[in-house]
């Protein structure tokens, strides 16, 4: 961190002002897209006897899809473990790179406190924005509420829209909030067998008002509207009979606009 004493120079008369405070560029950072990969076989035999083959296939895709977003969602707390060409990072990847760990915190094996919370929350500055989304699992969303309650005090709470992937109309619910920013949960994320677990503080999205770039997901250009790229492929399965082997792949990876759009309180214990 630089001297906040070496910010300016006080000047005194006819002093010349030497001091080079020339600002320096944000760092670039590249982001590479990585591909998660799922598959499933439909047999000949059951497309020749059953007329709900078709539909079968379609419950199958639809899980397979299903699989490729949840493992996405693991893969947000799952760190990279640089042995597969096609791993990318994970948000405790990207913290890490980025600021050298200087935006993450540790619990130290010790259960949430409001000091802990509120010390992580104020380190999403990006730009002037605050959090707009707080990330844990439910382990950790009841240890922030016990957190509250211990206090006498209790979670604000606000009211969220989001999209029912079931009918794909919009619903608005009530959800737990600290200093407004929903608490979402994702129970993809991991409480090892020492009852520990991350909770993550961030800017998501982009707050265009100011120019502001937090986390996001990325994807191929081309499959912005996609997603999910479907192949299939003939394997033998026996002497008579056939298989055909459906793979869906997910080319995909997670971004960060500004360095200090991201916080993470780590070895949370639940």
């Amino acid at each position: 961190m630089a001297d906040i004493d070496d910010m300016a120079q006080v000047l005194g008369d006819n002093t010349p002002a030497i001091a080079d405070k020339t600002a320096d560029a944000d760092t670039s950072v590249t982001f590479t897209v990585g591909e998660l990969a799922t598959s499933y076989l439909l047999d000949y035999t059951a497309k020749d006897r059953f007329s709900s083959y078709q539909s079968i296939d379609n419950v199958e895709s639809v899980l397979a899809c299903k699989r490729l977003m949840y493992m996405y969602f693991r893969k947000l707390d799952l760190v990279n473990g640089n042995t597969l060409s096609g791993d990318f990072d994970s948000l405790f990847d990207i913290a890490g790179d980025v600021n050298s760990g200087s935006q993450i915190i540790d619990m130290s094996s010790a259960a949430p406190t409001l000091a802990k919370l509120q010390e992580t929350y104020h380190l999403v500055v990006a730009g002037g924005a605050e959090a707009n989304c707080i990330m844990c699992n439910s382990r950790a969303s009841r240890a922030i509420i016990a957190a509250y309650n211990a206090a006498g005090l209790h979670p604000n709470r606000v009211e969220m829209e989001w999209v029912d992937p079931l009918t794909g109309g919009k619903k608005r619910q009530w959800m737990n909030a600290i200093n407004g920013a929903p608490i979402l949960i994702n129970d993809m994320i991991e409480t090892d067998g020492s009852n520990l677990t991350r909770i993550y503080m961030m800017v998501v999205g982009e707050v265009c008002d100011r120019q502001i770039h937090g986390v996001t997901g990325i994807v191929p250009k081309d499959l912005e509207n996609k997603y999910f790229i479907r192949r299939e492929a003939h394997e033998p399965s026996g002497a008579t009979t056939s298989q055909t082997r459906v793979t869906y792949t997910f080319p995909v990876a997670t971004a960060m606009g500004t360095g200090s759009a991201l916080a993470i309180l780590k070895n949370v214990v639940v």
